[in-house]
């Protein structure tokens, strides 16, 4: 990652490990009209299974006075106001899904019942939607995930790999070797300032269903086959 840093030349970067996919459609370009706008962004990750809930993760590890003080933090960009037909609850994106298996489809299915009773969906309380509107949210992460994100060239080449910080050794993980440094930045300064610094956010439409997912081998499909079961609904 940081030698393939140096051959950028746009202003973003999108990372894609080579096991994680889109699930879905996902607003990518609008996410990178939301960075371009605001320069607090540093770094959208896309959610996934494990951090789809991600507030209740912070509220579980920190407190709920902790995630009042988080999500006084989340950003609910204008360009992030998007069609409902496409995003939220009922969006396209979530029942247009091509899913291998019955098992991933429950699965889903659970893990959708689950979120709307959780405090990443509760504490979503959009105001000046017009119909059929829906309002995506960056909720400041402490955690820079190496799955699917989009980041600023600049914030990688300049901060996150300068070599006078020390943050990312040579041969090691990203988020292994960064997300203890974001801790000890808030730990240190507070949660507002520690975590400017780094500016890293996820994205969620509050659909209930997670934008990208893990490849598994053993569930592999061909095109072929994602066109016949994709008829069959």
């Amino acid at each position: 990652m940081k030698e393939a840093i140096k051959l950028v030349s746009t202003p973003l970067v999108c990372v894609i490990q080579h096991d994680r996919t889109f699930m879905r459609r996902t607003p990518v370009e609008n996410i990178v009209e939301t960075m371009v706008a605001d320069s607090r962004i540093k770094y959208v990750g896309c959610s996934m299974r494990s951090n789809l809930m991600y507030r209740d993760i912070f509220m579980s590890k920190y407190g709920k006075q902790s995630l009042d003080e988080l999500l006084k933090l989340c950003i609910h960009p204008l360009q992030l106001r998007l069609p409902g037909s496409l995003y939220g609850p009922g969006g396209s994106s979530v029942s247009d899904m091509i899913l291998p298996s019955e098992k991933l489809r429950s699965n889903i299915s659970a893990l959708k019942q689950t979120y709307f009773g959780s405090s990443q969906f509760l504490s979503h309380k959009p105001e000046g939607l017009v119909d059929n509107e829906v309002q995506l949210s960056l909720t400041p992460t402490l955690f820079w995930y190496d799955n699917t994100h989009i980041c600023e060239t600049k914030h990688y080449r300049n901060f996150i790999f300068d070599p006078r910080l020390k943050m990312v050794k040579r041969g090691g993980f990203v988020e292994d070797k960064l997300s203890p440094n974001i801790l000890k930045s808030v730990e240190r300064v507070g949660l507002q300032h520690g975590h400017s610094r780094f500016g890293c956010y996820l994205v969620d439409d509050h659909s209930g269903t997670f934008f990208v997912g893990h490849l598994d081998g053993g569930s592999f499909l061909t095109v072929d086959e994602k066109q016949k079961l994709s008829k069959k609904k």
